[in-house]
C-alpha cells in the first residue's frame, strides 16, 4: 500500500529504471493478472447485489464486501498507470464471467453466494501470498 511518508521515494511511485526486462514483463504480467482478478472479484459482487441486494440482511453485507473490492480495484488502476502497463484483453471477459458466477450463485441463494465469495476471496489470497 503506498504509504505517505513513501510519496517522494521514486521505486514507490514510478517504476525503477534499472529493472532487467525480465523483471518488467513479470511487473507486467503480474499486475495484469491482479487487475483483471479485481475487475471479477467486483463483478462477481455486482452480481450478486443484482439478485440479493434487496435483502435486508446479506444485500447489505454485499454492500460492505462490495465497497471493499471497489478499494482494491483502485489500487490496481493506479498501479497499472503508475507503471504504464497495458489492461489484460481479458477485461470485458473478467467483467461478464464475475457477472455471470455472481448472479447464478446468488440465485441458489445466499449460502451459495456466501460460499462463492468465500473461495475466491481464498484463491486471491493463496495468490498474493505466492
Amino acid at each position: 500500500m503506498l504509504q505517505p511518508q513513501n510519496a517522494t521515494n521514486l521505486a514507490v511511485t514510478t517504476t525503477p529504471q534499472n529493472i532487467t526486462l525480465r523483471q518488467r514483463a513479470a511487473l507486467d504480467s503480474a499486475l495484469r493478472v491482479d487487475q483483471a482478478g479485481e475487475v471479477a472479484a467486483n463483478y462477481i459482487y455486482m452480481g450478486q447485489l443484482f439478485v440479493l441486494g434487496r435483502d435486508k440482511q446479506t444485500g447489505p453485507l454485499i454492500q460492505e464486501m462490495w465497497d471493499q473490492e471497489k478499494k482494491h480495484l483502485l489500487v490496481m488502476n493506479k498501479l497499472q498507470l503508475q507503471h504504464r502497463i497495458r489492461p489484460t484483453v481479458l477485461f470485458e471477459v473478467a467483467k461478464l464471467a464475475g457477472f455471470g458466477l455472481g448472479a447464478v450463485t446468488a440465485l441458489l441463494g445466499k449460502e451459495a453466494a456466501m460460499a462463492c465469495t468465500e473461495a475466491v476471496e481464498t484463491v486471491i489470497g493463496e495468490h498474493y501470498d505466492e
